[in-house]
């Protein structure tokens, strides 16, 4: 009946109804009551609104009353102070100074109310072991693993693989499931968060950067000369790590890089390696450091295995040798770093590699967890449907070549042993064996070397074949013990640099027992060892370490095409064969053009003395 005199049309009613209501304290808790005292919060009448902060504060008294005497139930204290909590905002607001002293008392109560809500709690879940124990799990474990996660985050993945052999499966009756110490410790969440891989890279950055120099690919392109290329659809780019940043800030981060055979693609994907291991925030593609795992080999492939088994493998050993671990790297921890883009894998040479490899490396199936790759390829490869970047090297301009050559020389610290006149009369004699075309980097460099070891320009060859049967003479003048002749080193090289061509017209890697047989003597092996190990030409590759390749591949291309023009001569119908069959190559002649392009170059230089049939000289430059 009071709660109805709360809406009365008399100010004089309302303001003692609610005065009323607040005598009977606690009694007059219920819903309806203090809905409507909240309403009446708003009344227009002074003196109804200090009635109503009074009853709100002689309420809560009460409250307090039966809260100090043990007499309220927890569910009773959530469901008072919300209300109190309420009616307390709307008070505390009212520009009425004659409430003031409500609003004080029922503050004061509200803060005992909680104060004892709270030791009303923490005794009964002291007294309860059932609430208690799972509660301090709940509470205790999440705790102990952020703590570590922002602390020590490394510690994260040593506690994982400790905890990784304890599983257990429920009983039957439970329905037999298999059951994680980790999911029961809630360590899952934990393991494997961007905090905790960011550490362990770190932790073996500096192990990963003197490895990575050290290998072969990389140390023999340690000096890297920027050169201008198309990233994407924007050209005369020269790239640096900032250019990348939006690939390698996407979720899925794939660059590839394409270009013939010298144009500097293994250079270049070398320096994103570096790149993505600087400390210089700048110089880096990605938010995040990154180890880089190069990948050049052929995987080791099981029979119709078509799964990244293979590819997974060859990943975990380079990255177990590039941070130096005498351990192999967990295969879990190894994925997660796959997925969450804390390794960069850089798989070089893709066209050349064999279909099975080709197929393994398959950025669009679904199980694919590498989620940063770079790929290097002579062709601009589809990779599935995956958005990928590409990055095309230009060759050097006519007009770039003396920059080049410049900063090369200066590179190498022998710029000033050359006077203005003599390095520009190299440029010269560079750019009359080229012709009208632009040049690969390869090429550049290669004549570079040549001028650093000639007494004078003169020594210098006319044309490109020259230039690299010189480079052949240049390694073998370095050989101290048992040295074969220049002749004998061009032959050998000649024959094993057409045995790599021979069936696909592209550089590919071949066994060493065909590489034996295609030498031919009782001395073939010792004949081989000297290629690989003395003029460094060649090496050897593999899990079974039974194949070899040529460490540079347009000096194989023109060493291939010398070999063909010896072996073919002036028999035309040999050289039919040999036009229909490179006609007949999968997307000729764009994939096979650095061969090509480096036989014509061979009897554009051998002239009459190629004795090739008129004919065929004519469908060749068709």
């Amino acid at each position: 009946a009071l709660t109805k005199l709360l809406n009365d049309k008399d100010s004089f009613v309302r303001s003692n109804a609610a005065s009323t209501l607040g005598n009977m304290g606690k009694k007059a808790a219920t819903d309806e009551a203090i809905k409507a005292l909240t309403k009446l919060l708003n009344d227009k009448d002074s003196f109804v609104l200090n009635s109503a902060a009074y009853a709100f504060a002689n309420i809560s008294l009460s409250i307090q009353d039966k809260a100090q005497a043990n007499q309220l139930s927890l569910s009773e204290f959530d469901k008072y102070i919300p209300k109190l909590e309420k009616a307390l905002e709307l008070v505390k607001n009212l520009e009425n100074n004659s409430s003031a002293e409500g609003v004080a008392l029922l503050r004061r109560s509200l803060l005992v109310l909680k104060d004892k809500r709270k030791a009303l709690f923490w005794n009964s879940l002291l007294k309860n072991p059932f609430i208690i124990i799972p509660t301090a799990y709940l509470i205790f474990f999440p705790s102990l693993w952020f703590l570590l996660l922002r602390l020590k985050p490394i510690s994260l993945i040593q506690i994982n693989e400790i905890l990784k052999p304890y599983e257990f499966c429920l009983p039957n009756e439970l329905g037999g499931l298999p059951v994680k110490s980790r999911d029961l410790l809630l360590f899952s969440f934990f393991k494997f968060r961007p905090r905790v891989l960011d550490a362990w890279v770190k932790k073996n950055i500096p192990s990963a950067r003197e490895r990575f120099e050290s290998k072969k690919t990389v140390q023999e392109r340690s000096i890297h000369i920027p050169v201008a290329a198309t990233l994407n659809n924007q050209n005369s780019l020269v790239v640096t790590g900032k250019d990348l940043k939006p690939t390698f800030n996407r979720n899925r981060a794939c660059l590839l890089i394409y270009g013939e055979g010298g144009a500097g693609k293994t250079s270049l994907a070398c320096q994103v390696g570096r790149w993505v291991m600087s400390d210089d925030l700048d110089k880096r593609p990605a938010q995040h450091l990154m180890l880089p795992v190069l990948i050049e080999e052929e995987l080791r492939l099981k029979e119709h295995q078509e799964d990244e088994t293979p590819l997974l493998e060859a990943i975990q050993g380079q990255l177990q040798v590039l941070i130096d671990s005498a351990k192999p790297i967990p295969q879990e921890l190894l994925e997660q770093l796959l997925r969450q883009r804390r390794v960069l894998v850089i798989v070089d040479h893709f066209s050349e590699m064999s279909e099975a490899t080709r197929k393994a490396i398959n950025p669009d199936s679904a199980n694919f967890c590498i989620n940063a790759l770079v790929v290097t390829s002579r062709l601009d490869e589809k990779l599935g449907r995956i958005t990928k970047t590409t990055l095309h090297p230009h060759r050097i301009n006519g007009d770039r070549l003396s920059s080049f050559m410049d900063d090369y020389l200066s590179h190498r610290g022998h710029r000033d042993n050359f006077t203005d006149i003599e390095f520009f009369n190299a440029c010269i004699q560079l750019s009359k064996m080229v012709g009208t075309r632009n040049i690969t980097v390869l090429l550049a460099k290669l004549f570079a070397e040549q001028l650093i070891s000639s007494s004078n320009s003169q020594d210098l060859p006319n044309n490109i074949p020259e230039l690299m049967l010189e480079y052949l003479n240049q390694i073998n003048r370095d050989v101290v013990e048992d040295k074969l002749d220049d002749r004998s080193a061009h032959k050998d090289a000649k024959i094993l640099a057409w045995k790599c061509f021979e069936q696909t017209f592209r550089p590919i890697p071949i066994t060493r027992e065909n590489a034996l047989t295609a030498l031919g003597d009782d001395d073939a092996e010792n004949r081989l060892n000297y290629l690989e190990n003395r003029l460094h030409l060649i090496q050897t590759i593999g899990a079974a370490k039974d194949e070899i390749r040529f460490v540079l591949d347009p000096l194989a291309e023109y060493l291939a095409g010398l070999h063909l023009l010896e072996f073919l001569g002036n028999q035309q119908q040999l050289w039919q064969q040999f036009l229909q069959k490179a006609a007949d190559t999968e997307d000729a002649p764009e994939s096979i053009q650095g061969f090509l392009l480096a036989l014509r170059d061979c009897y554009l230089a051998k002239g009459k003395q190629a004795n090739i049939p008129e004919n065929v000289t004519k469908q060749h430059e068709n």
